[in-house]
């Protein structure tokens, strides 16, 4: 098994303090005002804390409006809207994940995923913000895509790093699907059923790391595998980087602000909150495409 990368995720920071909270992945960023002005050098560090710990939260931010938020967005790229996500009326880039206490309905994003790779620009990252939030319970986990690739094999690495794989949203949104067991807005068949190709393997733009960028809601099949060898590979990879060492999860509270890569970061919600409400708003950035390794 190869070793991943080494790297110390706290020092050389002159306006941040970084506080890692698992040893795969995710980081506790403090002595940050998100509301207030951000210069460009603290940007510049933020925007490697993300590359590094893949996940970063802020406490106590409460007073950051609706306007701050996506602002604070922009720090980590070109905003870009989901298609299938209601956003918050006069707040077009603004996104509203919402649970109502007696919500049967099928949780969205349970699972380990990406978000949104049935997309040309998948969303590079999501900024987080917890509005109303159980007492316990609504928690995120999230998975490290950088040590799924690095913790396989050399000879696995090589072989995986030509392939393609075809991502649609067909299971969601196709021809077929049931589209009312989710809470999100309806999609076109058409438009579900459409198919995009991306990489297995993908170079990041910010930390140069190689990454798999593969999802079990999206990801169909890899290019150029018989179908029965497609399911294989696709279950052992995505059983792999779901391994508990890859792993990480973050509590909300009121006021926390959280940011993910969506690229080199699975995440996954917990549903572990029946008969309780549940109110995130999201700013999403993307624009890009992913690059081969």
């Amino acid at each position: 098994m190869q070793p991943w990368i080494s790297i110390d995720r706290t020092a050389g920071y002159r306006h941040l303090t970084v506080k890692p909270i698992a040893g795969s992945l995710g980081a506790e960023v403090c002595d940050v005002k998100l509301s207030g002005t951000l210069d460009e050098e603290t940007r510049g560090e933020l925007r490697r804390a993300l590359a590094e710990n893949l996940v970063v939260f802020f406490r106590n931010q409460s007073d950051l409006t609706r306007e701050g938020h996506v602002a604070f967005a922009q720090t980590f790229g070109q905003l870009q809207k989901i298609p299938h996500l209601v956003s918050v009326e006069g707040h077009p880039q603004v996104q509203i994940i919402e649970r109502l206490a007696n919500d049967s309905r099928r949780l969205v994003g349970e699972g380990f995923h990406n978000d949104s790779t049935y997309m040309n620009t998948p969303p590079t990252s999501v900024a987080f913000r917890a509005v109303n939030v159980p007492e316990f319970g609504g928690d995120t986990a999230f998975a490290n895509m950088y040590l799924a690739f690095e913790t396989l094999s050399p000879q696995m690495q090589s072989w995986l790093e030509p392939l393609q794989a075809v991502h649609s949203a067909k299971w969601l949104f196709g021809t077929g699907a049931d589209q009312s067991i989710v809470a999100m807005k309806k999609m076109d068949p058409a438009e579900g059923d459409r198919e995009v190709i991306h990489p297995v393997v993908c170079r990041h733009p910010v930390s140069g790391r190689k990454f798999l960028f593969l999802n079990t809601p999206y990801t169909s099949r890899l290019v150029g595998l018989e179908p029965k060898e497609s399911q294989a590979l696709l279950s052992f990879l995505l059983q792999h980087a779901a391994q508990m060492a890859h792993t990480a999860r973050v509590r909300y509270e009121p006021g926390t602000v959280l940011v993910w890569d969506n690229w080199a970061a699975h995440h996954c919600a917990i549903g572990d909150y029946p008969g309780k409400y549940r109110y995130m708003e999201r700013v999403t950035t993307g624009g890009i495409k992913p690059g081969k390794a």
